[in-house]
């Protein structure tokens, strides 16, 4: 939306117009418009429409001319970018002309000198809708030929994968007109002559002011005969930044909409030989190292070594497609649009036109995808929405879950019991003997906890009134205060049937597959020494780690031990401050790592960015390395995990020091403050500015500086 002009009153205006006659006695005169903008810039790397190069020289400045229109005296552009296209013509000489609208992040009016030199650029597209499938893509009028050139890929000289590649492009350089309502742009390219009217056109647009600190894309869909445009709107920008907060590549892209006016079947990278069409290529980067391609030895990448997407993990199961297509006008065309290009980009092993690994055999076109591929059928059948169902989020499974009813004895010295019941989605109880797991966890105090015990109890429960009781054996030490908590994990296990009937097999195609039906984990606060239950902080929130993770602990989201673990409150209860993992990790790897929850995440999302491996051992001694891990989003943006202000200082004045600890005896403590912000900046520097600004008496200064009310608050310097 925009503001509309200032209307200026009557006394104003005459209080302007006295200021404008004192001007003029004083012969000054508002300086004319700029001369045109220069060439643009050299192209970026080959095969991928690179960043802009830097300006051509400027245009010879305007004569003077006549004062601008009356604004704010002093007034300065407010921060923030905003490109609106208004109309798109199509004259005779085939240079197509934009009227757009530039504006600050408030609606006030900005000039093209108020922007990055050469930064606005234009992109026309016509959309074409295939006669046999009903399938619709994108063809650009401004494309380039790219050559091929030899590039160098993890150190080793290669030969490009195409000779010359044709790629969309934007256009530049093109001749800027102020008008009434903004401004023009004639293209400086002439586009070809067969324009059909009548079909749906696509002009995109994009600016950037302040060496890019600020940029807009804006898209306008019209038909130059009249009528109105046919949708295609298949992924939002906004579903996009539930992750990549926010989207943004070759600097000033970040509009979902924008980016497919170029990123079409028409466009191939010269490196790889491989298209950049966007539905391929988003497809096969978050696939990533799951592609067949990829485990076969054929690494994914676009350009060169320095976007190779073999080794990317999508935080979640791929084959939650609504993730990425929710929202959108069109989002249903993951299911109701199968064709091969879309398809075959996870399913690479396909080779739809040969027939290879594809039981319908070979196929010329898209057409009869349909035939076999409805959008919608049963539970693991050839529908496209069956075909895609997730076994953990099978309507087969029963469901667990877990009602903590009371916890009694939780006083210092006595074993809690725990009076709790499990059932299924309709209501039924589950006993011990039909569930493959079954454990409490005590742990204490909620203050930050300090120590955990966890007890199986699948043998243990003895039934009292309709539930299940249990009595821990350890018991709560006697010198402990305040309130402790109490959580409960399990699951059973489910044989998957096909929609014939017949079990399901696995990965390898043989064995049965057998579904960990886990419930979401419950914890309760019971009072030790205080007079009622206070609950642990709350530091992050499951539905800020589901915008990735779609739900997290659940195979179906993001599997977390099996999908036993689904809940953050209950993962701190062994995640605390002294926890390690010294009972997994080979004597020959010691000393232990930290698996403190603050540490353990904050490292893990920073991963290929620590500049240090980060390995812990999990179950079976078996290491896991987070080194490679690539967060797809602005990491300084706290607020995306945590909940409100709690990773603002100072910390909570209980919180305990990371503490690691090897056969009893202390092999390293870091006060917390200080281990929650170096598992991310974890620089020599940064450590050692840590130390400084740490006492001799063991007391963090970090919150002169970097409190809430400070000039460096960690909140101002995150952002």
């Amino acid at each position: 939306m925009f503001s509309p002009k200032n209307r200026l009153s009557l006394f104003a205006v005459v209080l302007t117009l006295a200021a404008l006659a004192l001007l003029a006695a004083a012969c000054v005169s508002a300086p004319g418009p700029a001369g045109s903008p220069g060439p643009a810039g050299p192209q970026g790397a080959q095969g991928v429409p690179g960043p802009a190069g830097p300006p051509g020289p400027q245009g010879a400045a305007g004569s003077a001319g006549p004062a601008g229109p009356i604004g704010k005296t002093g007034s300065a552009p407010a921060p923030g970018l905003k490109l609106q296209i208004t109309k798109v013509e199509l004259p005779a000489d085939n240079k197509p002309v934009v009227t757009f609208k530039i504006t600050d992040g408030k609606g006030g009016a900005l000039k093209p000198a108020d922007l990055d030199a050469n930064s606005i650029r234009f992109a026309l597209a016509k959309l074409v809708v295939d006669k046999d499938s009903g399938l619709a893509r994108y063809e650009s009028y401004v494309t380039r030929e790219v050559k091929g050139a030899e590039f160098t890929f993890n150190g080793e000289k290669k030969q490009p994968g195409a000779a010359t590649a044709i790629q969309a492009t934007l256009d530049t350089g093109g001749k800027i007109t102020e008008v009434a309502d903004g401004y023009t742009y004639v293209f400086s390219n002439t586009i070809s002559a067969a324009v059909d009217k009548s079909a749906t056109h696509v002009a995109g647009g994009q600016a950037s002011r302040d060496n890019r600190a600020a940029v807009a894309n804006a898209v306008f869909p019209f038909v130059p005969a009249g009528g109105a445009p046919i949708s295609h709107e298949v992924v939002k920008t906004e579903t996009c930044n539930g992750c990549h907060n926010p989207l943004r590549l070759h600097g000033a892209r970040v509009e979902t909409q924008y980016c497919v006016l170029c990123h079409s079947p028409q466009s191939t990278d010269a490196a790889s030989g491989n298209t950049v069409d966007f539905k391929v290529m988003v497809h096969k980067i978050h696939a990533g190292e799951t592609l067949p391609s990829v485990k076969a030895g054929k690494p994914y990448f676009i350009g060169g070594d320095t976007h190779n997407y073999s080794t990317v993990a999508f935080p979640q199961d791929q084959r939650n497609c609504t993730t990425c297509h929710a929202g959108a006008k069109e989002g249903d065309n993951w299911k109701n649009a199968p064709s091969a290009a879309a398809c075959g980009s996870c399913h690479d092993a396909v080779n739809f036109v040969t027939g290879e690994n594809h039981k319908g055999g070979p196929q010329a076109n898209d057409a009869s995808c349909k035939a076999c591929h409805k959008p919608d059928g049963q539970e693991f059948d050839a529908s496209v929405s069956g075909a895609h169902t997730l076994p953990n989020a099978s309507k087969q499974l029963r469901g667990v879950k877990f009602e903590i009813v009371s916890a009694s004895d939780t006083k210092p010295g006595q074993k809690p019991t725990v009076l709790f019941n499990v059932k299924d989605n309709a209501g039924k109880a589950i006993t011990p003997k039909e569930m493959g797991s079954l454990s409490l966890t005590l742990a204490g105090p909620t203050s930050d906890y300090a120590n955990r015990w966890t007890e199986s109890v699948l043998t243990r429960t003895v039934e009292v009134g309709g539930n299940l009781q249990y009595t821990f054996t350890a018991a709560i030490p006697i010198s402990a205060t305040g309130t402790f908590a109490i959580g409960i994990e399990g699951y059973v296990t489910t044989t998957l049937k096909k929609a014939d009937g017949s079990t399901l097999s696995g990965a390898d195609g043989k064995t049965p597959l057998v579904v960990r039906d886990a419930g979401y984990n419950q914890v309760i606060y019971a009072p030790v020494t205080d007079a009622k239950a206070v609950a642990r902080r709350v530091v992050v929130k499951r539905d800020n780690c589901n915008a990735c993770h779609q739900d997290l602990g659940n195979p179906a989201g993001l599997s977390i031990h099996g999908g036993s673990r689904r809940n953050t409150e209950y993962c701190v209860l062994c995640h605390n401050p002294n926890a390690s993992d010294e009972a997994r990790r080979p004597a020959d790897k010691m000393p232990p790592e930290t698996i403190a929850f603050d540490y353990l995440i904050h490292r893990l999302h920073t991963g290929e960015e620590l500049g240090e491996p980060y390995v812990i051992y999990g179950f079976g001694n078996t290491a896991i390395d987070f080194s490679e891990v690539a967060y797809p989003g602005n990491r300084a943006n706290c607020a995306r995990c945590h909940d409100r202000t709690s990773f603002t200082l100072p910390l909570a004045k209980t919180a305990l020091p990371v503490t690691v600890s090897q056969k009893g005896v202390i092999v390293s403590t870091t006060l917390p403050a200080t281990a929650a912000c170096t598992a991310c900046h974890n620089s020599a520097a940064a450590k050692g500015h840590a130390a400084i600004m740490t006492t001799d008496a063991n007391v963090e200064t970090c919150v002169v500086c970097h409190g809430t009310t400070s000039e460096f608050a960690v909140a101002k310097v995150h952002q």
